[in-house]
């Protein structure tokens, strides 16, 4: 009878013993899970995608990308964010011409990098890949377009052929080659120093003071030439009409005002030379 009662008493006394070890195990799970919680679940912002490194199971993970949310990983894996949107980036750049003088272009530049390749371009470059690749590109790329002009042709060529002259070389060197796409390079100012943009300056207005003497002197020369031809088709006029042309124009003044209603005295001359004298009235 004895042995069971005991047994009665020892079987609540095992089942407490296993709930509180469960319970103990839960805790200590909850904890764990509570202090590796950076660890596990990873954030991926809007706009934005996930690539997995795994340290024992094959490195980085190249075929897949992690989309926006909550993203839940092992402890000892890792788990890069890349921003999938159109990223912007601007620099100054300090070039020479090819007249050895020196420029300072301020350039803004836009880029993006392809959303199925990221695993592949975190492999091969890593997160800061735009400072590894594309701000040295574009850096170089400016300063050798630059180096194709003399200081004043920046002045007067086009931006938009320097730009494309960039872009196109970028993206033969960047895009072609990586999963990158650089969308436009935009070449903001460029500013040349204080005394050459002075002198350029003033190089300007004498090339415009110029055009303004060569267009006067065209004028001046077209007039000539039409003063020319009135003079010789007036004695062309004498030649084959045998009468003065000044005689012939008092004489059409005097048939104009003949016709005006207001009172006048018209005196003819005696000699065919002489025009007429005419008293106005009103």
């Amino acid at each position: 009878m004895m042995d069971k009662e005991n047994s009665k008493v020892e079987a609540p006394k095992i089942r407490r013993s296993y709930l509180m070890e469960s319970l103990i195990v839960m805790m200590c799970t909850l904890m764990l899970v509570i202090a590796f919680s950076d660890s596990i679940m990873i954030k991926v912002p809007a706009g934005h995608k996930g690539v997995l490194f795994r340290p024992f199971n094959g490195g980085t993970v190249v075929d897949r990308c992690w989309e926006e949310g909550i993203a839940f990983i092992l402890p000892w894996d890792e788990m890069t964010i890349y921003d999938t949107r159109v990223i912007s980036g601007q620099d100054t750049i300090d070039a020479l011409t090819i007249d050895g003088l020196l420029v300072s272009a301020q350039i803004s530049y836009r880029y993006s990098p392809l959303v199925d390749s990221l695993g592949y371009l975190h492999k091969r470059l890593g997160a800061d890949y735009a400072e590894k690749l594309i701000v040295p590109h574009v850096t170089g790329a400016t300063r050798d377009v630059i180096s194709r002009y003399r200081v004043d042709d920046l002045y007067n060529t086009s931006r938009d052929a320097i730009q494309m002259d960039m872009l196109s070389q970028v993206r033969s060197q960047v895009d072609a080659i990586y999963p990158l796409i650089t969308i436009d390079l935009i070449v903001r100012n460029i500013k040349l120093d204080d005394t050459v943009e002075q002198a350029i300056a003033r190089k300007l207005v004498q090339e415009q003071e110029m055009l303004g003497y060569d267009f006067l002197i065209e004028k001046q020369t077209k007039e000539s030439e039409r003063s020319n031809i009135e003079a010789q088709t007036i004695r062309n006029f004498q030649t084959i009409s045998g009468i003065d042309v000044l005689k012939m124009k008092g004489i059409e003044a005097t048939q104009e005002l003949a016709k005006s209603p207001n009172s006048k005295i018209i005196i003819i001359g005696t000699n065919e030379k002489e025009l007429p004298i005419i008293f106005g009235g009103n």
